[in-house]
């Protein structure tokens, strides 16, 4: 008569039968012992679930029936957990259930009270109730707010003597009277309690406790600046305008399309920390960073051209008017939604190591668990762009909204007045009193709060460097050649990168380097060896690395190179002939053009960024001073072939001149 097999059991669950519903291991963290040992279990127990005779599968496996029994038993049981135990109960010396003590077991260790302690309060539960009021602190049984264990220990011998436990047994036939034990079942107390204790771990670690992770309907108020912020986008309602060149020479309006205006606000003090404008269709990943890099580094008003156009004394951005306790501060958690350009990598590494903060994603179409930031663009659309003669209005059936376009080219209102009115308007807002903070001013709640000690966590000094934002981390194949006698050098993006130091560094061809590169400006990157020690800054070749352009402005240049769109020579500035096609669009009226004339533009005004690296600095001077010295040995060329073909035209002019 053949044995029943276990998995034939009708009381079984439908979980326990199915090993597809197992919880699963990782076996790339056993060790090789390990790993053979579930492996071969492992596969010994899906061929008993699939029907295999017990003796074949101990051919195939070498695990015996009665051990495969066991192993099928330890993996339909159930954990603590409340799910199967499942593959998990196969890893060597895994425990699957607690130690039971038997006292009629043939096993036992008379000198060993493994177990004592369990089976005592399961023979006395009001030793269980008396040890649990004791540590959370129940007044039924003391007035203490937070007994230690060794007072828990003294109130547990007394109850066992009064229960009239006799000295001869547990608890007292041992050296410390079960203290030790009683030390690791209040350990176990305060995890399964966890957030009960209020008298013993204090009234915020059991609102932290009850709150943290459910929700963030259920979070207490914010009141520590820069401890939570939120951040979103919002398309500008108005149409404003850039004069562009014709190649007549005549400068000829042209509409932007509506772009976007992203930002950052504290949620403890309302005030916005820091904003971007992006002109693109979609805003991307590299204008997210843009905002957090503005919202870090120090503001600098921008400069009023509108005449009567002013700021407000009352107000201004934190790093204006706290400078010593807000500039390069940073946020500990920030909340937004699931949009792409936000989970990108370049957005998910630089919170990660640079910022060090924590991400809330938000639930998809549930603006309103981002309030705080919604209400800020509804107070800048309705006191700033909707006054404005070129807005949109909130919708298009918007009385508000009257020829926008028309009234922008009438108007002339450029891209440049935007940005000097959006500074003006967020430096208004945070010094003017705002209803959910009992009518203070942002700046003046901030203030209040930096002075009770609420400091923010501000960046380390030597991450203080505007680069950091922006950049990311590739890999890169130093490639040349011995036999043609190319040096060394670096593609990336079809443009070579080299240096003076790279070129003398032939034995590292072939190697491959760690290259950390700023995606808003290409014209140099940063290397690093295999073994993390910094190799030398490199530069991008030719023209490459005179005007600052960005990642996506590169590959837009190599795209329409590729289609033939645009030609470039040795001696051409891509970024001056890509803005030239662009230029051209936009007189032409192709849609998208202008913003991407006028992102180019900004881009590729130089300027100084904070705390540039010096290194970096001397790289860009050397490659302007070579293309220079390469542009006037390339003049000084024309002008000897000038004068040498005039040369040889006077002198053919002699041989073949007609005499009268």
């Amino acid at each position: 008569m053949s044995r029943t097999r276990i998995i034939e059991n009708p009381h079984l669950l439908p979980e326990q039968t199915n090993p597809d519903l197992w919880p699963i291991v990782d076996e790339l963290l056993l060790s090789k012992e390990e790993r053979d040992i579930y492996t071969m279990r492992k596969n010994a127990v899906v061929l008993y679930f699939k029907g295999h005779e017990l003796k074949n599968i101990q051919v195939q496996t070498g695990v015996h029936p009665k051990n495969l029994r066991r192993l099928v038993q330890r993996c339909i049981s159930i954990s603590d957990d409340g799910l199967v135990w499942g593959f998990r109960a196969l890893i060597p010396q895994k425990k699957v259930k607690s130690y039971q003590l038997s006292l009629t077991s043939k096993k036992k260790n008379p000198s060993r009270k493994t177990g004592e302690f369990k089976l005592l309060l399961e023979t006395f539960p009001t030793l269980q109730e008396l040890i649990k009021d004791l540590f959370l602190g129940n007044h039924r049984r003391t007035l203490e707010p937070a007994m230690k264990p060794h007072h828990i220990h003294k109130k547990f011998i007394e109850e066992c003597r009064s229960l009239g436990i006799p000295l001869n047994q547990y608890p007292f036939n041992t050296d410390h009277l079960g203290f030790k034990a009683l030390q690791r079942y209040l350990s176990k107390l305060s995890c399964l309690y966890f957030g009960k204790g209020k008298s013993r771990y204090g009234q915020d670690a059991i609102t932290k406790a009850k709150h943290t992770g459910e929700g963030e309907q259920n979070h207490p108020s914010t009141l520590h600046p820069y401890q939570k912020v939120q951040f979103d986008a919002h398309r500008i309602d108005g149409f404003f305008i850039i004069e562009v060149m014709t190649p007549e020479g005549d400068l000829v309006p042209v509409v932007l399309e509506r772009f976007w205006i992203l930002t950052l606000i504290d949620v403890a003090t309302r005030a916005v920390l820091g904003y971007a404008i992006s002109l693109n269709k979609e805003y991307s990943a590299i204008d997210v960073m843009h905002c957090f890099r503005n919202a870090v580094i120090p503001h600098e008003k921008v400069t009023i051209a509108i005449d009567g156009l002013k700021y407000n004394e009352t107000g201004g951005f934190p790093s204006e008017v706290y400078p010593s306790s807000t500039a390069w501060a940073v946020w500990d958690v920030i909340c937004f939604d699931n949009a792409k350009s936000h989970l990108a990598n370049l957005v998910q590494d630089r919170l990660k190591h640079l910022i060090g903060c924590d991400i809330n994603l938000g639930p998809v179409a549930l603006p309103m668990r981002r309030g705080i930031i919604e209400r800020f663009f509804k107070i800048l659309e309705e006191t700033g762009f909707h006054r404005l003669p070129n807005t949109t209005g909130s919708n298009s059936h918007d009385p508000r909204r009257s020829d926008p376009e028309e009234k922008a080219l009438k108007y002339k209102m450029t891209f440049d007045h935007l940005k000097q009115l959006i500074d003006i308007l967020i430096s208004d807002y945070n010094g003017k009193p705002h209803g959910g903070i009992y009518h203070q001013t942002p700046l003046e709640l901030l203030g209040k709060r930096l002075n009770a000690g609420l400091l923010p966590r501000q960046l380390k000094e030597e991450l203080r460097k505007e680069v950091l934002f922006m950049q990311v981390t590739k890999s890169a194949t130093i490639r040349g050649s011995l036999k043609s006698g190319k040096k060394p050098y670096i593609q990336y993006q079809g443009v070579e990168y080299r240096s003076d130091k790279l070129s003398q560094s032939a034995h590292l061809l072939n190697t491959e380097l760690i290259i950390h590169m700023n995606v808003d400006d290409l014209r140099t990157i940063r290397t690093f060896l295999p073994d993390g020690s910094e190799f030398d800054y490199l530069t991008a070749v030719g023209k490459w690395s005179i005007t600052p352009h960005s990642l996506q402005t590169r590959k837009a240049i190599n795209s329409l190179v590729r289609r033939r769109l645009i030609y470039l020579s040795t001696w051409d500035d891509p970024i001056f002939i890509y803005s030239e096609y662009l230029r051209t669009n936009a007189t032409n009226g192709k849609r998208g053009a202008a913003n991407k004339f006028t992102q180019v533009k900004e881009s590729a005004q130089k300027r100084k960024t904070v705390n540039e690296p010096e290194c970096q600095t001397d790289a860009l001077e050397k490659a302007e001073e070579r293309n220079a010295a390469l542009e006037r040995a390339r003049e000084h060329t024309k002008k000897e072939q000038a004068t040498k073909e005039y040369a040889e035209y006077k002198d053919l002019m002699k041989l073949y001149k007609t005499k009268l």
